[in-house]
């Protein structure tokens, strides 16, 4: 069988022991590599449509990502070709990048996270493990999903239109990128909603660049007028406005799910489903164990900021996209940046012996939970 993969895809052996695995640059891919394979596995940098695959033998497309907007599912289904994808493998990862982003914007203000309001925008895999956490954090959680209010959810948020939620301290975008329906996500913060928030509030997108309009962003952090922001993801990526980075907080390559567990079970969840499609027993997943010690204190923000700082530090990548920009080629550094980047083990990885104070205990307990 043969196989085509992102090179970026980590723990691709199993599917070399299934057939032959070519390895190519996501971003570029054109019909013409595709060959003769029969299955394709991306990540987000590839349109996977009519121009990609017609007339190829491509029957089982896999995606190792959450956000499907690069698929279109629709020809998939016409033509009887087979998808799947991961929701949820990098849930953690991007929830780590939210807490220590909470954390280092609520420094830059001088301010507190215990007791202020986080709007969560989107409710799906990732953006109810970020509300979990932030609960945890003492932050007061709402939360905002209208097709998951019309399917009439139950569970521990209550629901709220976003125009209701635009005051909160803290909004963090966790939704998928829509162009149509009755909630369309592109733009969803556009000019006019950017203009009813202040430079007293706090904003993380982690989701998709276009969720906000950028342009509005920027005309409105230039004056000073809009909420202290952390950027993972960009509305032109490859290419990210040098004007707008140097506006943000800290910005990143859209990276923030890039932990090697969550790339890993980005693409074991692709093994499995293509396993239950050929109809045979997919081995089991190799079990990473990590013993590394954790003993310092944790009595308050600082010190919680510290240990998520063991792992990763979300400075790190703001430096090394601010270097990229400087390049002849900024497009193409940036996704150098996500191909090669450095491996980022989560949280619960380490062994953590330390003290922790009465406040910190439940957020620290999810941190370092296996499950």
């Amino acid at each position: 069988m043969q196989i085509i993969a992102d090179a970026n895809m980590p723990g691709l052996e199993p599917f070399d022991a299934m057939g032959t695995v070519t390895r190519v640059d996501g971003r570029s891919l054109t019909r013409q590599q595709l060959g003769e394979a029969e299955v394709l596995l991306v990540r987000s940098v590839t349109r996977v449509d009519a121009d990609l695959l017609a007339g190829s033998r491509v029957r089982f497309v896999g995606s190792a990502t959450i956000g499907t907007d690069h698929v279109d599912l629709a020809y998939l289904q016409r033509q009887g070709i087979r998808f799947a994808h991961a929701p949820g493998c990098n849930a953690r990862a991007v929830a780590e990048y939210v807490l220590q982003a909470v954390l280092l914007l609520c420094e830059a203000g001088n301010r507190s996270p215990r007791g202020a309001t986080a709007a969560v925008v989107g409710l799906g895999n990732v953006g109810l493990q970020v509300a979990d956490w932030l609960t945890d954090l003492g932050m007061k959680v709402r939360a905002c999903d209208p097709p998951l209010a019309g399917q009439g959810y139950a569970g521990p948020y209550r629901l709220e239109p976003l125009d209701a939620m635009l005051d909160a301290d803290l909004i963090t975008l966790h939704v998928p990128l829509t162009d149509s329906g009755d909630h369309a996500t592109r733009h969803l913060l556009d000019a006019a909603r950017l203009s009813r928030l202040s430079a007293s509030q706090m904003l993380i997108n982690t989701c998709r660049g276009p969720v906000i309009d950028n342009e509005a962003l920027l005309a409105r952090l230039e004056v000073g007028q809009a909420p202290a922001t952390i950027l993972d993801v960009w509305e032109a990526e490859p290419q990210v406005p040098p004007a707008l980075f140097e506006q943000v907080l800290l910005g990143s390559p859209h990276i923030a799910g890039y932990s090697a567990e969550g790339k890993l079970k980005g693409t074991q969840m692709l093994y499995q489903a293509f396993c239950d499609w050929l109809g045979v027993t997919a081995q089991p997943a190799p079990v990473s164990a990590r013993n590394e010690i954790i003993d310092q204190q944790v009595a308050n923000e600082e010190d919680l900021l510290r240990v998520l700082q063991v792992a990763y530090r979300l400075s790190e990548d703001h430096q090394r996209l601010g270097d990229s920009l400087l390049s002849e080629e900024p497009g193409t550094a940036f996704d150098r940046l996500r191909k090669e980047y450095p491996v980022r083990h989560e949280l619960h990885d380490w062994c953590y012996q330390g003290e922790v104070a009465a406040p910190w205990q439940r957020i620290m307990h999810r941190l370092f939970a296996r499950a």
